[in-house]
């Protein structure tokens, strides 16, 4: 495993950012433009490149609207319940 030191830098509008060196970027297979999803893991942050799938779900205007009622409720996006819920049922699977 390879340790690497970034800067975090910061625009004229306040934004944090930093940049990824060229070997760490082609050792992960990353590129820019590449979606990265960032997580809280007990203070570290982790970094994933986000891997698109489709998955088309079928839903009648009455059950949507209860599912993103849900989401908006609970302080998530519709998105992020769909994925939550494909995310349990394949970890079920894996059991």
């Amino acid at each position: 495993m390879r340790e690497y030191e970034i800067e975090l830098q910061e625009t004229a509008e306040g934004e944090l950012f930093f940049r990824i060196p060229d070997d760490a970027l082609e050792r992960l297979g990353w590129k820019e433009g590449d979606d990265l999803k960032f997580e809280d893991r007990n203070g570290a942050v982790l970094i994933r490149k986000v891997k698109y799938e489709s998955v088309e779900l079928e839903f009648d205007d009455e059950e949507l609207l209860k599912y993103m009622k849900f989401a908006h409720e609970s302080g998530i996006t519709f998105n992020q319940l769909c994925e939550d819920a494909v995310r349990a049922r394949l970890d079920q699977s894996n059991e």
